[in-house]
């Protein structure tokens, strides 16, 4: 197997899977309400007194995030590029969404990684689990 193989295989085998979507997949019965923020890939801005900037990849500020963990809520639901988002209305259950999220795509890392492993023994190849997860569009901070 060619590491080009290993990584269609790895995608295709995740997709029939079926991957969560974030926040979607993770709320589990968490009272929500609708965000609306641009339909565009956020990034994490600069840090300013304990709040954190979310951006668009060009720059533009579309909101202060309280915290570094509400920040990656931002950044990991606009994966999907979608226009509006699901918040939830009790700001405290964000950490532990975004902790779901974080084991999800842990997991994934470490049994990419562990096939990887086994599968390339004699090689100084790198491993493609992030190539895997950006075709995906799937992120991790």
């Amino acid at each position: 197997m060619t590491k080009k193989e290993f990584v269609e295989y790895w995608k295709n085998k995740l997709i029939s899977e079926g991957i969560k979507t974030f926040p979607d997949d993770f709320l589990d019965n968490v009272e929500t309400l609708k965000k609306k923020i641009p339909a565009k890939t956020l990034i994490l801005g600069s840090e300013l007194f304990g709040t954190f900037e979310v951006i668009t990849t060009d720059g533009e500020i579309v909101t202060q995030a309280e915290d570094y963990v509400e920040a990656k809520y931002y950044v990991y639901a606009s994966q999907q590029r979608k226009s509006e988002i699901k918040f939830p209305v009790d700001k405290n259950l964000i950490p532990l969404i975004v902790k779901k999220y974080e084991q999800y795509i842990d997991s994934i890392i470490t049994e990419v990684t562990k096939d990887f492993r086994k599968s390339f023994q004699d090689t100084k190849e790198i491993n493609p689990v992030s190539e895997i997860l950006k075709t995906l569009n799937l992120v991790r901070y």
